[in-house]
């Protein structure tokens, strides 16, 4: 019997029985991964799974009957698509593209054009599995689009500055 074992929406491997077993008492496959076989509905919690079995594997006990509206997968030696647990993803970060279009139209267009490349990589990241990448893509994204804004009220505040010290100097220098 060979066991399916995932952490973290990721295929760690499918181990013999003996070896799945060794695995989880030496620590080598956590309480809460995952763990699929044939004859199961669903993933379970290696906790739940491997942990108990208590009694020797071979004490003789027969395996318990597959439930009767079940049709097993195929074997392909690839763990089934981990769709019957709730997703463990992190949720996907805004990736902010809306406010760097808005700045890069309305503000500075460099760095306007790099929030929205960094809001472009988000997306991908994230369906890639690199939660923590997406999450820095989007602050970056962030980032830009704030920088952007804030540097054209600093520049039209200076235009004003000047503008006004400009009226200012005309009006003395017509007396």
């Amino acid at each position: 019997m060979t066991y399916h074992v995932a952490r973290n929406n990721r295929q760690l491997g499918a181990f013999p029985k003996e070896e799945a077993f060794s695995r989880y008492n030496s620590g080598a496959i956590l309480p809460s991964d995952l763990v699929w076989t044939e004859g199961m509905t669903a993933w379970q919690p290696a906790s739940q799974v491997l942990a108990q079995q208590a009694v020797p594997p071979d004490a003789g006990i027969p395996a318990p009957p597959l439930p009767p509206a079940y049709a097993s997968p195929p074997d392909t030696g690839v763990a089934s698509p981990m769709r019957s647990f709730p997703d463990a993803s992190p949720p996907k970060p805004d990736n902010h593209l809306v406010w760097a279009i808005l700045t890069t139209f309305f503000c500075c267009m460099p760095l306007g054009v790099a929030a929205i490349i960094f809001s472009a990589q988000v997306d991908g990241k994230y369906k890639a599995g690199d939660y923590q990448g997406a999450k820095a893509s989007a602050d970056m994204a962030k980032r830009l689009s704030i920088i952007s804004a804030v540097s054209v009220l600093f520049v039209i505040g200076a235009y004003l500055i000047l503008a006004g010290l400009g009226v200012v100097a005309g009006a003395l220098g017509d007396k």
